[in-house]
Order: structure tokens, then C-alpha cells, then sequence
């Protein structure tokens, strides 16, 4: 077995560093604040660990009128099997994203939510994916190659970022000079940047022309998938691709980039693991399992008790809302043997990243193949691979979790 351990406080990545609070057991069961800064560097994923063995389900005083979290695996499990039934994905997130209707098909239910997934699935599937890895590897090459000289890099802005926001648009049908501003909508909408508008108004805007230009001349792409496709037998109305947009954009990229982000961290604070997958790179898909149940960047979304129901002996009552804390579960030392290790032969491991259930990511082959694609890429060109300053680097918390400042420095290798 395989096994890679960071020492306690070694580097960024440093889960058993203090976290406040939260080291307090009544405090986190009663009070957890899944957006406290206190909860960095990894010492989210060890305190949602520690809910997850001994506070699965519990009801905190936050986020208005409370909310239950639900972090133990099991728990999790049992309550996404009643998600057609007994919950709503509406609101899907703690921080609203301003926009005016439910997201499709994020915040989408029974009957349709299944109907919506399937119109965008096949252009997302793992054979489709697996094909598209040379466009992804040409984009991942000519960023590397634009930085790899130098022996440093910041890797979120100059490989991260750019990669999965050109993945994504080309996958979207965007013309190339709207990119860079509808890219900087869909950080600015996720992370909460009011910038002195609706970035989901502008957003469904942008998305209402290139509909109608998709309309005229058809493409290979997602928005001409949303303007030929019918649910109940009748096409999309025009609200519906518009709530569909404004959710594929920000979801199609920046959750990927914010998970390659934790992925080079990771790497870079493992100089072992690094060699291994030089000498193995077979071995890369499996690496990425681990490290991305490890981090979760993805760490919840939430849900809105619709009929009164029991998860883990617990009464919910309709109306109320749930956190779905995924990175508890990947923590869970009831389900993970030493959940804090990265093993990269951990099996099995069903993890919870990409969510679970009905609502599990669609998206997560094409987030899978770029993300092998980016670490084959940087491995090849990039020997010696560490972070230059631990001090520097910059965590952002929101819906998903970032490392938007990772500057890295290595020895060229091509």
C-alpha cells in the first residue's frame, strides 16, 4: 500500500493545525459555520470528519433560521435515497446566486430533473470525454509551454483557470471574444462578487443571443443541444435554457479549475506521490480519486425538507433546509480507513466529490479527463514540483473551495 502523509503543520495543506471554535465539539455541533476562515488549509475536512463520527446529524443556529447538517456517510446516503420524495434541491446553495428561478437542473425535481440531466448527459459522457482528451491536452500544453521556462508559475491563473473556462466554452459553442467576460461572470457570480450588478441577469442576457444564433446555425455544443431538446414531449421554453445556462457556465469550469487548484497543491506538498505518477502515470485516474476525496472542493450543497422525514433517528419538518456536508463523509472514519491519509490504493473508494444520488454531477467525466489531462501535462514538463511560499498562497471559501493565488516553483523538464 501506498500511503502519502503530510507531517502536522508542514506546507499549506495542514488539516491539524487550530481551527478556533471548531476544535470545540458543543461549539461545531450546535454552531458549525461551514464559511469560517478558521476552517482553511484543510481543517474543514478534519472537523467535518470529526461531525461526521460523532455528530452525523445535527441542527445548527445558522444561515437564518437553521439549518441541519447532515455529515456522516451513512446519514448521507439514506437521505439522497429519499431525495424524489421527501426533498427539494431548491435553493441548491447557502449564498443565493441572484438568480430569479430555479437552476436546471441543479434545483430541478421529479419529474422533470431526470428529463433535464438527459439532454446534456450524452454530450458528457465518459466516451465522449475520453475523445475530447486531445483538444483538452493541446490547451493544457500551450499554457504549460507558456510558463514552463521560467521554473515558476501561478498555477490557478495561468493554468487552472484559463484551461476549464476554453474546455468549457468550446463545449458551450462560445465564440472566442466573449470568454473572457462571461469567465469573469461566472467567478464573480460563485464567489460572490457583486462588482455592481446581477452577474446571473447578465448571464441570462448573453445566454439569450447565443440561443437564438445557435437557433439560426446548430452546432456540436450544449446550447444547441438546449434549443433542439424537448422535455414532455413539448421543446424548452426560453426561461428554461436561460436557468440551464446560468448554472453549466460557472459549474462547467469553476469547480474543475477550483479542484485542479487542490489537486497541484497536493502534488506539490507530495514529492513522492509526484515521482510515483512520473513512473506510473497509469496510475494518475486513481491518484485523482483519492485527492479529490481528500480535499472536496465541492464540499455541500443544500436541500429543503418538502415532507416530514427521519435521517439518522432525526425528525425533520417540512420547510426546513439541510446542508449536505460531502466533505464529512469523505472524512467519515466509519467509512474511510484513516481518512486524513492520502492513499492513492484506497479501495474501494466511493467517495461523495462529485455529490451522490440523483443530483450527482453530470459534468464529473468531462471534470475527470481534464483533470488527468492537466496533472499527465505538468507532470511530463515539471520536475521538483514545490510551493514557492506557503504564506502566499490565497484560499477563497464559497460555493466551491479555491486556491486562487498557488504559486509554484519547479525544474523544466522539456
Amino acid at each position: 500500500m501506498t500511503r502519502h502523509v503530510s507531517e502536522e503543520t508542514a506546507g499549506y495543506w495542514a488539516p491539524q493545525c487550530p481551527a478556533g471554535v471548531h476544535d470545540d465539539a458543543e461549539h461545531r455541533r450546535d454552531h458549525f459555520d461551514p464559511l469560517s476562515e478558521d476552517l482553511t488549509r484543510g481543517r474543514y475536512v478534519r472537523v467535518a470528519g470529526a461531525m461526521a463520527q460523532h455528530c452525523p446529524v445535527t441542527r445548527t443556529d445558522g444561515f437564518g433560521e437553521g439549518i441541519w447538517t447532515v455529515s456522516g456517510y451513512a446519514e448521507l446516503q439514506d437521505l439522497h435515497r429519499q431525495e424524489d420524495s421527501a426533498f427539494s434541491a431548491f435553493p441548491v446553495l447557502l449564498q443565493h446566486f441572484g438568480n430569479t428561478r430555479p437552476m436546471i437542473p441543479m434545483e430541478s425535481d421529479p419529474p422533470l430533473h431526470r428529463q433535464y440531466k438527459q439532454i446534456i448527459a450524452p454530450l458528457l459522457s465518459r466516451a465522449v470525454q475520453a475523445d475530447r482528451e486531445p483538444a483538452y491536452r493541446a490547451i493544457a500544453r500551450d499554457l504549460v509551454d507558456r510558463f514552463v521556462d521560467r521554473g515558476r508559475c501561478e498555477v490557478f491563473g495561468e493554468l487552472c483557470n484559463p484551461m476549464t473556462a476554453h474546455a468549457l466554452m468550446d463545449a458551450l459553442g462560445v465564440p472566442g471574444p466573449d470568454r473572457e467576460r462571461l469567465a469573469d461572470l461566472a467567478v464573480a457570480l460563485v464567489r460572490g462578487r457583486a462588482e455592481g450588478g446581477n452577474q446571473a441577469d447578465e448571464i441570462y442576457e448573453y445566454f439569450t443571443g447565443l440561443a437564438a444564433a445557435k437557433r439560426r446555425e446548430p452546432a456540436d455544443d450544449l446550447v444547441s443541444a438546449l434549443t433542439t431538446a424537448t422535455v414532455d414531449g413539448r421543446p424548452l421554453t426560453e426561461e428554461e435554457i436561460l436557468d440551464y445556462c446560468v448554472i453549466l457556465l460557472p459549474a462547467g469550469f469553476e469547480t474543475t479549475a477550483s479542484s485542479m487548484s487542490f489537486v497541484f497543491l497536493l502534488l506539490a506538498e507530495h514529492p513522492a506521490l509526484q515521482d510515483e505518477l512520473r513512473r506510473a502515470p497509469e496510475r494518475i485516474p486513481d491518484a485523482l480519486e483519492e485527492l479529490m476525496r481528500l480535499a472536496t472542493p465541492t464540499r455541500s450543497h443544500t436541500r429543503t425538507v418538502l415532507t416530514d422525514t427521519e435521517v439518522g433517528g432525526h425528525r425533520m419538518r417540512a420547510g426546513e433546509r439541510v446542508y449536505l456536508n460531502w466533505a464529512g463523509a469523505n472524512h467519515d472514519p466509519r467509512t474511510f480507513t484513516d481518512p486524513g491519509a492520502l492513499d492513492v490504493d484506497r479501495r474501494p473508494n466511493r467517495h461523495m466529490a462529485y455529490g451522490f444520488g440523483p443530483h450527482l454531477c453530470v459534468g464529473m467525466h468531462m471534470a475527470r479527463a481534464e483533470l488527468k489531462v492537466a496533472v499527465e501535462e505538468v507532470l511530463a514538463a515539471m520536475g521538483d514540483i514545490a510551493v514557492e511560499d506557503p504564506a502566499a498562497v490565497v484560499e477563497e471559501i464559497g460555493t466551491t473551495w479555491a486556491l486562487t493565488h498557488l504559486p509554484l516553483t519547479f525544474t523544466p523538464r522539456r
